[in-house]
């Protein structure tokens, strides 16, 4: 009897060239959910994957008044509440970049090309 094994089609970790293209296509991106002093509350995590799943590839900005230690606690945290074919591409200043990887069928940005 043979044992349907599902396998997991999702990159698990990007390669830094996979990374640095991802960059340079979010570089013209503006925000699209911008964080308040709240932090990252179920509205807002809500909001982010609506726009992941919208739009693949998204910068979500974070508040104004955060320190560095801070901004880098919040890319851990938006890490941990993604989904598992979510990925934190990167945090430049107050944007934090994220990529939402789809079935090939569907996907607008292919990663295999890249």
């Amino acid at each position: 009897m043979a044992i349907d094994k599902k396998v997991n089609k999702f990159t698990e970790v990007l390669s830094s060239e996979q990374k640095a293209k991802l960059k340079s296509l979010a570089h013209h991106l503006k925000p699209v959910v911008q964080v308040g002093n709240q932090g990252l509350s179920e509205t807002v995590i809500k909001e982010i994957h609506l726009a992941l799943e919208k739009h693949e590839l998204v910068k979500i900005q974070l508040p104004g008044n955060t320190d560095a230690d801070s901004k880098k606690d919040k890319q851990n945290e938006l890490s941990s509440v993604l989904a598992k074919n979510s990925h934190v591409i990167g945090r430049i200043g107050r944007s934090v970049i994220l990529y939402l990887e789809k079935e090939p069928q569907d996907a607008k940005i292919k990663l295999k090309s890249l």
